[in-house]
């Protein structure tokens, strides 16, 4: 840090030469730091009394104490256990150094040194002082007051970008159950996941990860990596961390813990609720705004059962499904197909196509009736079941069939028993060549594309269809059959 920061970095030099004293002192002091110098060990330890400083550079020529240079009598201070410590040396004395018993340095400077050599190792050392005295304990990650910086530099500088807020759902419940070195276990992981997702996803390293305390983490990256980041880490967190439970508890998918008033209490597995905010469409001004838009989003996907992912569009709404498509698009090609699909109410809500209010409408008519959630939001007239395919078949890369506009051929509709296609969501379209062309609620379901496969002797060729128009397609083969 220099002329620019908020606060004047203060640096100890300590040389036997006073004229390198006043040099490194002179360069320093140009770069905006506030310098103090000493040429005796004893002027170390009395100014170390008073002072409290940012970095220290000590000459290997100083006198010793009790053998040694002053380090450790620095350590020992509880302001300056962490503060980074140069040591300045002669080229032929540096195997000496290494053969010494002199430890706790952090890093050294040959003379004659540089003067930008100095300055980097003094910026670079300071920097990382800073980011360790900031992290979180646990994780090592940034931590709050790197959060902050970050987020304010990104909107002092106008450019656009993304937050994802990632919550663990759950947490408490395994933290009771399990004790609480297993979750400090799950956080480790959860930050590892997190920096492999970086790794692997973000592009140029334009990608922060925080973490801002408990099972609570941030992620600051732009808006085109947003999606396919959330995504990527929503399937590897519910590979992993299912592991850390007991096979008996994760066969059956719930723990039964014991509450404080005694009573035995049954929770889900962990999963995790990964809410967007972006200034594509809004302006932000703090870090706090961000917060209480994802609180909110966070806040629904919580309601929700399994892992999930949602970006606040309500400061963008979208008007027709061809907009819609063209936000579920970016960079989703890369992104490895895994089977798991978000529900279709999830899908809707994160296009933009149906609103909160709608969603939670549709949600109460589900529980009270049992019907489907797609059945009901078209019922409503939110949304059309053609529209949703079209969406559904430009996310997922698989092609989407109507069964509204299908008309079945007698002799496919006999390959399989009515009783096949209805317990496997499936409807033989057409034979072409050595492959079957089907229509899937599940287009990912390889055992049932493995039993077509034995049955036909023919490569099944998946496209998607939809629940509703699946119900009702099969609803009029069945009456059809009744008349004949």
């Amino acid at each position: 840090m220099g002329r620019g920061s908020f606060k004047m970095m203060k640096i100890l030099v300590a040389d036997q030469d006073p004229l390198v004293c006043t040099l490194v002192a002179t360069r320093l002091k140009a770069r905006g730091y506030e310098v103090m110098e000493a040429t005796r060990s004893l002027d170390v330890l009395r100014a170390i009394e008073v002072q409290k400083f940012d970095l220290i550079i000590l000459a290997t020529n100083l006198d010793r104490i009790e053998g040694k240079l002053p380090i450790d009598k620095i350590r020992q201070k509880a302001h300056l256990m962490a503060v980074p410590i140069i040591l300045m040396t002669e080229q032929d004395k540096i195997s000496e150094l290494i053969m010494s018993q002199e430890r706790g340095f952090d890093d050294f400077l040959m003379k004659p040194f540089n003067p930008l050599v100095l300055q980097l190792r003094v910026a670079m050392n300071i920097a990382r002082a800073t980011q360790r005295m900031e992290a979180n304990a646990l994780t090592r990650l940034p931590g709050n007051p790197s959060i902050d910086r970050m987020i304010r530099a990104k909107i002092e500088s106008g450019e656009k970008f993304s937050v994802l807020y990632i919550d663990i759902n759950n947490f408490k419940s395994f933290n009771d159950r399990y004790s609480f070195e297993q979750g400090d276990d799950v956080i480790r992981q959860t930050a590892k996941i997190l920096i492999q997702t970086r790794d692997r996803v973000s592009q140029n390293n334009e990608c922060f990860i925080g973490h801002i305390g408990g099972d609570d983490f941030i992620v600051v990256l732009t808006p085109a990596a947003e999606e396919i980041f959330a995504r990527t880490f929503i399937n590897e967190f519910d590979r992993i961390i299912p592991t850390y439970y007991h096979e008996q508890d994760r066969k059956r998918g719930f723990i039964r813990v014991t509450n404080r008033q005694g009573k035995k209490q049954d929770f889900p597995l962990m999963s995790c609720a990964v809410a967007a905010c972006n200034n594509l469409h809004k302006i932000y001004k703090s870090l706090g705004e961000i917060a209480r838009d994802a609180a909110e989003v966070k806040g629904f996907l919580k309601s929700q059962p399994g892992s999930h992912y949602l970006r606040d569009r309500r400061s963008s709404p979208v008007h027709g499904t061809q907009e819609a498509m063209e936000i579920l698009a970016p960079e989703m090609e890369e992104l490895p197909v895994t089977g798991q699909v978000d529900p279709l109410g999830q899908i809707l809500l994160g296009a933009g196509l149906i609103s909160y209010d709608q969603l939670q409408d549709a949600l109460k008519r589900h529980l009270e009736t049992g019907q489907r959630l797609g059945q009901i939001l078209i019922a409503m007239n939110a949304v059309k079941s053609e529209d949703v395919g079209k969406m559904l078949e430009k996310k997922l890369s698989v092609p989407y069939i109507s069964l509204k506009q299908y008309t079945p051929k007698r002799e496919m509709l006999r390959l399989f028993t009515t009783e096949f296609v209805r317990s496997h969501r499936v409807v033989p379209l057409e034979i072409s060549g050595e492959e079957i062309r089907l229509g899937m609620c599940d287009p990912f379901d390889l055992k049932t594309l493995d039993a077509i496969e034995r049955i036909t002797s023919l490569k099944p060729v998946p496209c998607l269809a939809l629940e509703d128009e699946f119900e009702e397609f099969l609803d009029q083969v069945e009456a059809e059959a009744v008349r004949e």
